[in-house]
């Protein structure tokens, strides 16, 4: 239950003892998952009290009056809010990742490393390409020595590029690559981080 606001009401008479002093509180149910409000549940309830003799019963004008003055407040939405800017910080994430792909790929620079995915019998394998040359539309790559079935971002600690496995590529094949979602992601200026620049 959220407390949407306390107020001190001199409008409207309490009968029994005629006084003009009552105390309003106005609450709200709202639906939590680990305490944290995803969005508020059934009517607005109201405590009502006159300070002068306790009496506890509200009027409908009086309720009325607090019921457009007690406003639901953001942060019983906060679940909503947070999934949705999390939604939208993931799209624009993606989309300038998904630029950047394109820009690199279009434009393969020595010592870019890729991480490729690609199907295997039972789900996918990863592993990583590092360009070691580009001669017009040639690209020329080193492989990483081990591949992976789970994601990787970086080299495990026993992993290298291998000099003597090169893999040549033309631009056009990195690009089908690209488009068919085998090279998941491309770094560039990445410095000593990774392990990238192990190579034996």
């Amino acid at each position: 239950m959220a407390t949407l606001g306390k107020y001190t009401d001199n409008d409207h008479i309490c009968y029994p003892c005629k006084a003009f002093e009552r105390e309003i509180r106005v609450y709200r149910p709202y639906f939590h998952f680990c305490y944290i409000p995803v969005f508020p549940i059934g009517p607005k309830q109201f405590e009502v009290r006159c300070t002068n003799c306790g009496d506890r019963t509200p009027s409908e004008n009086l309720i009325r009056k607090y019921e457009r003055r007690a406003k639901t407040p953001f942060y019983l939405y906060s679940a909503i809010i947070l999934s949705v800017a999390i939604t939208a910080y993931w799209f624009y994430w993606n989309n300038n990742n998904q630029k950047h792909r394109a820009e690199f790929v279009g434009n393969p620079a020595v010592d870019d490393v890729y991480i490729i995915k690609e199907d295997a019998d039972i789900g996918k394998n990863y592993y990583f390409l590092r360009i070691a040359g580009v001669r017009g539309d040639t690209v020329i790559a080193f492989h990483s020595n081990l591949q992976y079935n789970y994601f990787v971002t970086s080299l495990s600690g026993d992993d290298y590029f291998v000099k003597a496995d090169t893999t040549i590529y033309l631009r056009k094949q990195l690009k089908d690559m690209l488009e068919r979602g085998e090279i998941y992601m491309v770094k560039r200026g990445y410095g000593d981080g990774g392990g990238f620049n192990r190579i034996r």
